[in-house]
């Protein structure tokens, strides 16, 4: 198997003999560029790009697709929360609109339903149309 230098190596050639090359083969090539800009986990390459190149490849990422809750919340804070509860592990796109509909700060529960942070209904609206960075 190739690595990652010995593939865009090729994929140079490739483009600039045969002035030919398929989406796949850029969307491998600007993917080996980010992991030796920023070898991250991907929830931190999306919400903090170490890069103006990361971050270009990155603004367009549907967020609300790709994050997990627990990438959002706030494991400082455990007190003072409403009914509803989610699972750090809800891709936030399948659990937006309940978050939405609280007025309270929404408890975040583990796989044994213990509470390991929270969070708040704007973190949603900031992770998703707005906010670029991890915070609150």
């Amino acid at each position: 198997m190739l690595s990652c230098l010995e593939k865009n190596e090729q994929l140079f050639v490739q483009i600039h003999l045969y002035k030919s090359t398929s989406f796949q083969h850029v969307l491998h090539l600007h993917i080996c560029i980010i992991l030796f800009e920023q070898l991250d986990t991907p929830a931190n390459i999306v919400l903090n790009p170490a890069t103006e190149y990361v971050r270009k490849f990155t603004e367009e990422v549907p967020r609300e697709k790709v994050l997990v809750i627990e990438d959002v919340m706030d494991s400082s804070n455990k007190d003072n929360l409403g009914d509803l509860k989610v699972s750090k592990d809800d891709i936030i796109e399948n659990v937006a609109e309940k978050i939405l509909t609280q007025e309270n700060i929404v408890g975040v529960v583990d796989k044994n339903n213990n509470v390991v942070g929270s969070i708040k209904p704007s973190k949603i609206i900031d992770t998703v149309f707005g906010g670029r960075k991890n915070g609150s």
